[in-house]
């Protein structure tokens, strides 16, 4: 049977995605986590991984045991460190996959080591920091005091320590006070010398912050062509577009609603065109009313009326060329993905992970 190009797809530019991950590793003088987690924020796991397993990164990091299983089944080698606290049934397949936990609790820890040393391995654990998240770690006190429990555990390898910055874009007191509590704890550990990795900062704290205590750091949404601070997107590169195609152009009647509510009525005749592609793709429904526009041939179009699932409707002006078929850039290399989350009243991390499925990837 013939198959159709496709109706909405994302354009995903790896050359770029190696720039924005060496510009990471630039900046921040360390090593490498090339954060993966939700699809490799939209961009696809299993590809995404490959590619920066060519970069020669430190590791990978995901939020769960299915992330780090589809890597694996993918054929990518580079170790693989889960980002958040496991729950007890996962443990083992971690443990016999050799993913790297991190480790918020005692008792967390100790399961962990359980389970090795029934499968007769020693597994590699980090420990986890909690200086202001929230979500989970050893309060820094706490571990100072359970760190001798915890090195009797000879199933496990400590091997690296971390935390997570919370506001690293939004509240400069609040994450230099963050980073000195880490840096005081891990001097309260044995300093430097005793943790192989010691992990900190996410994109926010690469490009806002000095951090002389890691030798690790965890980009996420930068390598992806998006800076969490202003003053450093020109120093990255748009690594996905999202596109459709025109699929009918015409002209309506003055008096004429567009889409659903009947937000949108025309005062005059008017040269509109329908677009492929709506929320059950990705594409925020919640841009409806506030003049979001698109790119096709060169120049900006208004969207009209309400994002629906399936489809959008732009207006056009009268003497427009605009064709069935033509491509429509609804945001990328034009126009940024950072300007549609903010019309949308969201951030563009859950406008990447919000591409569904059934928009097809393709790796230029």
């Amino acid at each position: 049977m013939p198959v159709s190009p496709p109706r909405a797809w994302v354009e995903i530019n790896t050359l770029s995605l190696k720039h924005n991950l060496e510009f990471a590793r630039e900046v921040s003088g360390c090593e490498l986590m090339a954060v993966v987690k939700a699809g490799a924020y939209g961009h696809g796991l299993e590809a995404i991984s490959r590619v920066l397993e060519s970069c020669n990164v430190a590791f990978l990091g995901v939020a769960n045991i299915g992330e780090a299983r589809r890597i694996r089944n993918a054929g990518v080698q580079t170790p693989i460190y889960l980002l958040g606290a496991t729950w007890e049934k996962e443990r083992e397949e971690i443990v016999a996959r050799d993913i790297v936990p991190c480790i918020s609790t005692i008792v967390e820890a100790k399961s962990f080591h359980e389970i090795a040393k029934r499968l007769g391995v020693c597994l590699t654990v980090h420990l986890a920091v909690d200086t202001g998240m929230g979500r989970g770690g050893f309060l820094p006190d706490d571990l100072v005091e359970k760190l001798d429990e915890l090195s009797k555990l000879d199933g496990l390898r400590i091997e690296g320590i971390a935390s997570h910055l919370s506001s690293s874009d939004e509240d400069e007191s609040f994450t230099l006070q963050q980073i000195a509590n880490f840096d005081g704890t891990v001097k309260k550990l044995g300093g430097i010398d005793a943790f192989k990795w010691r992990h900190l900062s996410n994109s926010g704290g690469i490009l806002g912050y000095e951090n002389h205590c890691c030798n690790l750091a965890r980009p996420g949404l930068m390598i992806y062509g998006v800076s969490p601070i202003p003053g450093f997107q020109e120093k990255l590169r748009t690594v996905m577009s999202l596109k459709s195609r025109v699929t009918l152009v015409r002209t309506v009647p003055a008096g004429h609603s567009i889409s659903y509510g009947r937000t949108f009525v025309t005062t005059q005749p008017t040269r509109v065109a329908t677009v492929g592609i709506g929320y059950g793709d990705g594409y925020p429904r919640h841009v409806s009313g506030k003049n979001a526009e698109v790119w096709i041939r060169g120049k900006r179009h208004p969207i009209i009326g309400r994002v629906t699932m399936d489809q959008i409707i732009i207006r056009l002006p009268d003497d427009s060329d605009i064709e069935c078929g033509d491509e429509v850039e609804l945001f990328g290399a034009n126009i940024s993905a950072d300007e549609i989350a903010k019309l949308a009243d969201t951030i563009v991390w859950e406008l990447f992970t919000g591409i569904t499925p059934r928009v097809e990837r393709l790796y230029i």
